[in-house]
């Protein structure tokens, strides 16, 4: 007999980075897609700013959108980094929060900042703890629903630093997990992580690579089961431990633009077998 897992797939706008809101539906809904991250539209990642010139006080326009195509969002994808954020940077967060709550989407994903190749120094969890503090304040002060969430990337893509963040700061912390950088930078296999903060895990990123230098990294993406990413321990760990959630194709084609266009990406999903893999289990 088979079980139907309550996993759902989605996708994140850096793949058709180019693309308006009403088109990024259309190729989602033609794709079988009804999740999103937003990270941008029409090529523009300050979304606040787009959507306050797009849709000046009209977040029904923007939900009028979503809903005509069967779509949801799951996170808006800002570039907020924990260390490192200066005042315009957090104005621009306070933005994301500002239509996160309007259009009532969950997530607001932000980064930690520095880098897997340096160590973590008690000045940089302090710079970090803080920006986590001031975030809660302004979220106590809004009574805000949406939370924000640490994507594993940059100095953050271990499950170790996540940790020690938590630990610092003394409160749960959401974490998107970027399986790929978990894998790729962190040198943890997906049960290691899992083990360490699956409780933390609120939304899950994948996509594939091959050992070939890159313009950005000493690796370069490639189509989905052409690779080295260990895909079915992945999926292995989410269907024993019935994760219940949306796991996102990151399509990074905004920042590398020798990648193929998302939908051959998304028809990559299918002919791989990691979509089935993911979306059905026989059970005994």
């Amino acid at each position: 007999m088979t079980a139907q897992p309550d996993i759902k797939w989605g996708i994140s706008t850096l793949g058709c980075h180019e693309l308006d809101l009403p088109s990024i539906c259309q190729l989602a809904q033609r794709n079988g897609i009804h999740h999103l991250e937003i990270r941008s539209l029409d090529d523009c990642l300050n979304l606040p700013e787009y959507l306050d010139t797009n849709y000046p006080n009209d977040p029904d326009a923007v939900k009028k959108i979503l809903e005509q195509h069967g779509q949801s969002v799951v996170a808006l994808n800002s570039g907020f980094n924990l260390i490192g954020a200066d005042e315009a940077a957090r104005e621009e967060l306070l933005g994301f929060a500002r239509w996160a709550e309007v259009l009532d989407i969950p997530y607001i994903r932000i980064f930690g900042g520095g880098s897997m190749s340096q160590p973590l120094t008690e000045s940089d969890l302090a710079e970090a703890v803080g920006n986590l503090q001031w975030w809660q304040s302004q979220s106590d002060q809004h009574q805000w629903k949406t939370h924000i969430a640490l994507e594993t990337h940059t100095g953050f893509s271990s499950s170790e630093r996540c940790l020690q963040l938590q630990e610092a700061f003394g409160s749960p912390i959401d974490i998107i997990w970027d399986t790929h950088h978990t894998w790729k930078l962190g040198n943890e296999s997906a049960l290691e992580t899992w083990n360490r903060m699956g409780s933390m895990v609120c939304h899950i990123h994948v996509k594939d690579s091959v050992s070939v230098p890159s313009a950005r990294h000493p690796y370069s993406y490639c189509l989905l089961g052409e690779g080295e990413f260990p895909a079915d321990d992945v999926f292995s760990v989410l269907l024993a431990n019935n994760f219940k959630g949306v796991v996102s194709l990151e399509w990074e084609r905004k920042w590398h633009p020798y990648l193929d266009d998302l939908d051959t990406a998304l028809e990559s999903l299918r002919t791989s077998g990691w979509e089935s893999r993911l979306t059905q289990v026989t059970c005994n």
